[in-house]
């Protein structure tokens, strides 16, 4: 897409960014992320990717064959279920029993690992700006997780985790039952947003062992539900490898313009940035950032994080002549969802 066609698409949602005075309020610093959490998240970003190959004309082959090395990279990997009911809920369930980031053939661990995956829309500056835009109530179980009190949540979104839930509960729960366990949810885009429900619901219903991992996730409810999200999936918490301690690591990178969309029509009903922000400080031509360029940006507001790419609003992207935004939306540690395309 090119940027006067994105620019038109994007003009009646992205309203004003306010500025932050960095006079009076200190400003957070970013913080590398821990060089095993560094490497994991090439694992994770591979993982959403898959999903890419789940469409009307292309699936995953058993055990777990793709077109994005699935087999010989994940060869511990065996596909449960996969699911394309539209372009906004696809995705597929698949486990293992050995480790998913360092395959060894002999090794067996005495946990079982469910990996779920949501895929994004190939439409997704369309989706951002259509009706669904809207906000809708929140409602949590409240079995494990105290209530969200005046949550609100992109109706789109909301939708669509409802349809993915309905088809991989079942699934999730026959996986994990009598089972040592840990739930991994991944998704890219719209498929991050989606992955967060899911997330909440499983912690929800009591199941502490969690790993979320979204990448150019974009904004999902408003202040309430985002700082309910946070403090449920321990996003105040440092990124650490084999830790439950935060479940929740939001991938941004630089200059990725869905990160900071929807804003809503409705004034009463405003979309909140997370606090929870792993940010990949590197060009969107980049897809192997050092560790020192993947930094944990401990707030929403930290200008040296996506907050500051994008504070002077539609003046700054308009401004950005020379920046692919789209680029920028598909490069997460590789170039994601271009399987099925090419």
């Amino acid at each position: 897409m090119r940027l006067p066609q994105l620019i038109l698409r994007l003009w009646p949602i992205l309203g004003p960014f306010p500025v932050p005075n960095d006079s009076v309020v200190p400003q957070p610093k970013a913080l590398p992320v821990d060089p095993q959490v560094h490497s994991n998240l090439f694992t994770y970003a591979h993982l959403a990717d898959i999903a890419y190959c789940i469409s009307k004309t292309n699936h995953i082959t058993e055990p777990f064959k793709c077109d994005l090395n699935c087999e010989k990279r994940f060869p511990n990997v065996t596909l449960v279920h996969q699911w394309y009911v539209d372009d906004t809920a696809c995705g597929y369930v698949a486990v293992t029993d050995s480790n998913v980031f360092d395959y060894e053939e002999e090794a067996s661990l005495p946990k079982r690992t469910v990996i779920v995956s949501l895929r994004g829309t190939r439409s997704i500056f369309d989706t951002y700006t259509d009706v669904k835009v809207d906000m809708v109530t929140y409602t949590n179980l409240m079995y494990n997780l105290p209530r969200c009190v005046d949550c609100r949540v992109h109706k789109g979104f909301y939708e669509a985790f409802a349809k993915t839930l309905n088809i991989v509960h079942n699934l999730l729960e026959d996986q994990i039952r009598g089972q040592d366990y840990e739930l991994i949810f991944v998704g890219h885009s719209m498929g991050g947003s989606i992955a967060l429900f899911l997330a909440l619901y499983y912690l929800d219903l009591g199941y502490e062992n969690i790993s979320l991992v979204t990448f150019g996730q974009p904004l999902t409810g408003n202040q309430r539900f985002v700082n309910w999200a946070d403090n449920a999936l321990g996003s105040q918490f440092p990124a650490s490898h084999n830790s439950f301690a935060r479940k929740y690591l939001r991938v941004v990178h630089k200059d990725d313009v869905v990160a900071t969309i929807p804003k809503s029509r409705n004034p009463l009903d405003s979309y909140y940035q997370f606090d929870n922000q792993i940010y990949l400080n590197c060009s969107a031509a980049d897809a192997t950032p050092s560790p020192e360029q993947v930094v944990d940006c401990l707030t929403g507001e930290n200008p040296n994080c996506i907050r500051g790419d994008f504070q002077d609003g539609i003046d700054g992207i308009l401004g950005g002549v020379n920046k692919n935004y789209y680029r920028s939306h598909n490069t997460y540690l590789r170039s994601i969802g271009l399987c099925g395309i090419i």
